[in-house]
């Protein structure tokens, strides 16, 4: 399995497990929450994709115990775009250049 913060929750199977999406480029943004890390992460490629530089990243998290907002665990993967290249690291690398 993954190595999940303290207090993400762990073997919780009230509130499943979730990847959220994110995408920042050129002053915009999109986003979205998929039960498949998969699907998350087709979803925020293909945002970025279709921008020249930016960045996104997809993040595991489960509801927050109230029901409202997420609570975040470990990042899956990153991806920074420049000039049209996109390079992926696993894991968070999010503070990189964008």
């Amino acid at each position: 399995m993954w190595p999940f913060p303290d207090g993400f929750l762990l073997g919780c199977t009230v509130r499943p497990l979730l990847a959220v999406w994110e995408v920042q480029a050129g002053g915009r943004g999109a986003g979205g929450v998929s039960d498949c890390p998969a699907a998350a992460e087709d979803a925020m490629f293909e945002v970025l994709d279709a921008c020249p530089s930016g960045r996104g990243r997809v993040r595991y998290a489960r509801l927050s115990w109230v029901g409202v907002g997420y609570v975040y665990g470990p990042t899956r993967l990153t991806a920074h775009r420049q000039d049209g290249v996109t390079v992926t690291v696993s894991g968070d690398a999010w503070e990189g250049p964008s």
